[in-house]
């Protein structure tokens, strides 16, 4: 079952490209753009794709990812050093709005594995300092009103829309054979330490994006990010930052996350593995 606004919104901008007549669209869509896509110089269009990118057009539960990757150190200007690996979780859910626009509340869990042997530690030595830090997953929940809100007038966390100004939701869309790609960049609250900045790519199947009865579709990712130190690696007196790289993959269902990391995440962390829309969680915290 689909959510119905979305689905008639969907169905109502699958249009054809020849009938575009817009230099936006040019500036926007590039690659090897086939016929049977939607109008993508309207904003509606982005928001609905992007939701079927991100999340789900139908009426799930949560819309699961998994994801690995690197966590470099960056001291002042120099070489970019590999601290540690990441693997984590994120999921997601669509709320629709009252006002036509969409919520999307998330959780998302990050275990720390050791650079060279790949098991989950609780405990780094670090390079830099050469103190021996506590290491504390990379967490977040968002609950409803918490979330990001997404419309035709951009991606915003929810909390902090009436400080961030409008700008129409249009998002750079790439074209290959076989493949569709999105290029987008997170908006964050504004007042956080710098720096701060993540630069994501998402991927598709053409078939499935060019294919309006596929709600959600088999999405991938790559992201590289630049964030503050982490508050356990206790480097405040340090000039510089961290940069992360990511990779991952849309799943089915929470349960298909790896083995080892879905026994970790439920003995100590269940409460990630799923959303309570009566609960509150609290302010997000994006430090």
């Amino acid at each position: 079952m689909s959510i119905k606004i979305q689905r008639r919104d969907f169905l109502l901008g699958f249009g054809f490209l020849g009938l575009m007549q817009t230099n936006q669209l040019k500036a926007m869509v590039s690659g090897s753009v086939p016929n049977n896509i939607p109008d993508l110089s309207l904003p509606l269009n982005n928001v609905l794709s992007l939701l079927r990118m991100r999340a789900s057009l139908g009426n799930v539960d949560q819309t699961p990812w998994h994801y690995n990757g690197t966590l470099y150190a960056q001291k002042n200007s120099d070489q970019p050093i590999p601290m540690i690996r990441i693997e984590g979780m994120e999921s997601y859910r669509v709320i629709v709005l009252e006002d036509g626009t969409y919520e999307i509340i998330g959780n998302m869990l990050t275990f720390f594995r050791d650079l060279e042997t790949g098991e989950y530690i609780d405990e780094f030595k670090n390079p830099i300092t050469g103190e021996i830090n506590k290491i504390k997953p990379n967490t977040r929940r968002a609950s409803i009103g918490r979330g990001m809100n997404v419309s035709s007038m951009g991606v915003r966390p929810t909390p902090f829309i009436d400080r961030m100004p409008d700008k129409p939701l249009l998002i750079d869309w790439n074209f290959g054979p076989e493949t569709v790609w999105m290029q987008d960049q997170t908006s964050y609250p504004p007042g956080l330490k710098e720096p701060r900045l993540q630069r994501m790519t998402m991927f598709a199947p053409l078939s499935e994006f060019t294919n309006p009865d596929v709600l959600s579709l088999s999405s991938s990712f790559t992201a590289t990010v630049l964030m503050p130190w982490l508050p356990w690696m206790n480097m405040d007196d340090y000039e510089g930052h961290t940069l992360w790289h990511a990779s991952g993959v849309k799943l089915k269902s929470i349960e298909e996350l790896p083995a080892d990391y879905y026994k970790r995440m439920m003995n100590g962390y269940s409460q990630y593995s799923g959303f309570n829309l009566e609960e509150d969680t609290g302010p997000v915290i994006y430090e």
